[in-house]
C-alpha cells in the first residue's frame, strides 16, 4: 500500500515527491498561486514587524529563563530541611534576590513592550487589509477549484517513510518534532468522487474505488493543532487527545481509507477525530 501524500525515502533519502499525484484532477493556476504567495509574504512580514527585534527577544528569553531558575532555587531553599526563612536567605545572599528580581523585571518590561508593539502593528489599517486580502485570495483559489461553501476542513496525515520487508516504517527527519504532519484540506463529494482540496489543487477519489476504512489502535504524535476549536474542547473528549511540551498533539488511534487505483492500493491516513466526517461522506464505517 502507498500512503497518500507520503514521501518514500527507501531508495532516495533526499526524495521530496509526494505519493498520489495521479489523483490530482485540478491544479491551482500559476497566476493565482503567485498572487497568494505574494500576499502570504506580506502577511509574514507584517507578523515579523509586530514582534520585538530579534536581539530583544533573545534578551527577553534569557532574562525569563534565568530569573525563573533563581526563583525556583530560592523556593527550594525555603522548603528544605535546613529551616531557612526568607529573611535568612536574604541576609546570606541578598545579591541573588536583587539579580533574580532584576531579571524578572526586565522580562516583564520586555513582555509588556512586546504585547504593546504587537497590538499597535496588527491593528493598523494596512495590517488589517493585508490579512483581509490573504483571506480573499484563499477564497478565490477555492472558487477556481470548485470547492463548495459547505465543504468541511479536515486534517490528513502525511509522513516520511521507508519500505522494509514489505512494511511501512515511519521516518523522522532531523529537527522534526513529530513523525506525523497534518495537512489541512477541504473535503466534499459528488455522485462519483470524494474530493480533497487545498490551496495547491484538488484531488479526486472515485467512491467506487474506496474499499474500506481500517482502524489502528496505535498512539501517534501529530506535529501541531490546526483547528480554531481547541483540542481539549468537549467535542474532542471522546478521542482523548493531549498536548506535550513541544506543542505536539497525541492521538490514541488513527484510520486508513483504502483506495484502489489501477491495481495499486493507496491509503489516506486520518487522525481519529476526523473519522465521523469521512464515514458520513463515504458511507462506510471503520472496522
Amino acid at each position: 500500500m502507498k500512503p497518500f501524500l507520503g514521501i518514500d525515502l527507501t531508495n532516495n533519502k533526499k526524495n521530496e515527491e509526494y505519493n498520489g499525484e495521479e489523483f490530482l484532477v485540478l491544479k491551482t493556476s500559476s497566476e493565482m498561486s503567485q498572487r497568494f504567495e505574494d500576499k502570504q509574504e506580506e502577511a509574514e512580514d507584517t507578523l515579523e514587524n509586530s514582534k520585538l527585534s530579534k536581539p530583544l527577544r533573545v534578551i527577553k528569553g534569557i532574562c525569563g529563563f534565568l530569573g525563573l531558575l533563581i526563583l525556583i532555587g530560592i523556593l527550594k531553599a525555603l522548603g528544605g530541611e535546613d529551616g531557612f526563612t526568607l529573611r535568612n536567605a536574604y541576609e546570606n545572599a541578598a545579591w541573588v534576590f536583587w539579580v533574580g528580581g532584576g531579571l524578572l523585571l526586565c522580562w516583564l518590561i520586555l513582555q509588556l513592550a512586546s504585547m504593546h508593539k504587537s497590538k499597535t502593528v496588527l491593528q493598523t489599517e494596512e495590517s488589517t487589509k493585508t490579512f483581509s486580502d490573504l483571506d480573499k485570495m484563499s477564497e478565490a483559489i477555492f472558487d477556481e477549484l470548485g470547492v463548495p461553501e459547505n465543504s468541511k476542513e479536515v486534517d490528513v496525515l502525511f509522513f516520511f517513510y521507508k519500505m522494509k520487508k514489505g512494511e511501512i516504517k515511519i521516518c523522522e527527519k532531523a529537527f522534526q518534532t513529530a513523525p506525523y504532519l497534518n495537512a489541512v484540506f477541504n473535503v466534499f463529494k459528488d455522485d462519483e468522487n470524494l474530493y480533497l482540496a487545498n490551496l495547491d489543487g484538488k484531488y479526486a477519489f472515485s467512491l467506487a474505488s474506496i474499499k474500506n476504512i481500517t482502524s489502528f489502535n496505535k498512539k501517534i504524535r501529530i506535529i501541531n493543532w490546526n483547528k480554531d476549536t481547541p483540542y481539549n474542547d468537549p467535542i474532542y473528549k471522546p478521542y482523548k487527545l493531549y498536548e506535550d511540551d513541544n506543542g505536539c498533539i497525541h492521538c490514541k488511534k488513527y484510520h486508513i481509507i483504502e483506495v484502489e487505483n489501477n491495481g495499486d492500493i493507496f491509503g489516506i491516513y486520518i487522525p481519529s477525530y476526523e473519522l465521523p466526517i469521512f464515514e458520513e461522506l463515504i458511507g462506510i464505517s471503520a472496522v
